[in-house]
């Protein structure tokens, strides 16, 4: 079967016979809905533009969304948790760099059940102040865990390095001490701060028709504040190279670069995110082939190209042995900016992200999240279906223009023993 009848096949069992609606409610808020045909499952994500941006306190954002299902005034942490789970689903709450999300699912017969607990979550959350200390000390605990690995430690120090200055220096979780300083109030601050209708979008996914999941979502939704969180423009760029070196206990050196990315409206996104595939994604990706299994340096090395709104960055990393770090970080160097690229190279990282992408959004959950996400970061809800198209249309040229943003310079840290 050729890579395009399984394409097909694929789109197929995500859209076919779907029917999907965009809904702007008065308030600012977009639901955006999808009707499937299934064994009755309904899932979704609500997302909150936001983020670390403007947190006054670094880790409150974080330590917020985490108590969003511990309690409100009407219902208890096990209350929240059992409206979704009776029915086989979940709920849960998280922060990434530039939006709070909570992802939900459940059956048709418990929907109803659900949005109360949603609309209870969204306009009267309690934050208990026994849950704010133990979620203190989890995450301090796991701060603490991830900076004995050695890519951890690397990517804290890097953020610093890269991103000073913007709210993407400190990972969402916060620094030690700024946890230890979060109080109950700044969690209430923060949330009235955050909660404004135009920054948040609701992406729903479900087997009921089209008409009875819009009447449901805008009842609930409805219901929330106007108003906008405005984030403030955080463009970060690379102007000089730099290598950092970190000391620390261990058998294993790693290193970590940072490269110059494109915004996410260039017409060059699309080839970055082709270029990222074929340099460090996966085993048959430049940076394996080279590093590896050529001049055998690694015991792990990829390439990511995280999206964010603002200071675009491609990321790569090697873990080697204390002895080869010099020469492995000249060979990754090499590698990201310089090692030829055919259009062999390109077919094969097209497959492999189309092919990954679709095999996500096999979930109801999944496909509902990719709707969301497309929204909230500024492309579109329809994104979601034209990705593939975006991709599919890169050509070589492209890759090779938008490798030369990846030359201009790069800032690294190695940790080492």
């Amino acid at each position: 079967m050729s890579v395009f009848l399984i394409i097909f096949f694929l789109f197929s069992l995500a859209y076919g016979g779907a029917k999907l609606k965009e809904v702007n409610l008065e308030n600012g808020v977009k639901l955006i809905i999808k009707e499937t045909k299934g064994r009755g499952i309904v899932a979704g994500s609500i997302f909150i533009k936001s983020g670390t941006h403007g947190e006054e306190k670094r880790g409150a954002t974080n330590l917020m969304a985490s108590l969003l299902t511990k309690g409100t005034k009407t219902f208890s942490s096990y209350d929240i948790a059992s409206a979704f789970e009776d029915w086989g689903g979940s709920i849960e709450a998280s922060t990434a760099d530039d939006y709070i999300y909570i992802n939900f699912s459940t059956r048709p017969e418990g929907l109803e059940q659900g949005l109360r607990v949603i609309e209870s979550i969204l306009l009267e959350p309690t934050f208990p102040e026994e849950q704010l200390q133990v979620e203190k000390r989890r995450v301090i605990a796991s701060i603490r865990s991830r900076r004995e690995g050695g890519f951890e430690l690397a990517m804290e120090r890097l953020r610093l390095i890269t991103y000073r200055g913007t709210s993407y220096e400190v990972a969402p979780a916060g620094r030690e001490e700024d946890v230890e300083k979060v109080e109950r109030e700044d969690l209430i601050k923060r949330w009235q701060q955050v909660l404004k209708g135009k920054n948040i979008v609701v992406a729903v996914v479900g087997d009921m028709p089209l008409e009875e999941l819009e009447k449901r979502f805008r009842a609930v939704f409805s219901k929330l504040p106007h108003g906008e969180f405005n984030l403030r423009a955080e463009d970060k760029p690379i102007k000089e190279s730099l290598v950092e070196k970190v000391q620390r206990q261990g058998a294993q050196a790693t290193i970590l670069c940072a490269f110059e990315g494109v915004p996410l409206n260039s017409p060059d996104f699309f080839a970055l995110r082709v270029l990222n595939s074929i340099l460090g994604d996966g085993m048959t990706s430049k940076l394996f082939d080279e590093l590896r299994e050529k001049r055998g340096y690694a015991y792990a090395t990829y390439s990511m190209f995280p999206i964010r709104l603002y200071s675009p960055r491609v990321f790569a990393y090697i873990g080697t042995s204390p002895d080869k770090k010099e020469s492995a970080l000249k060979d990754l160097l090499w590698v990201v900016q310089e090692a030829e690229i055919t259009n062999e190279d390109l077919e094969l990282a097209k497959k492999k992200i189309i092919g990954g992408y679709l095999l996500d959004r096999q979930t109801r959950g999944r496909q509902a999240f990719q709707l969301g996400f497309w929204e909230v970061m500024g492309f579109g809800y329809k994104m979601d279906q034209e990705y593939v198209k975006h991709i599919e249309n890169v050509r070589l040229e492209d890759v090779l223009r938008v490798r030369e943003n990846l030359k201009k310079a790069h800032q690294c840290v190695v940790v080492e023993p």
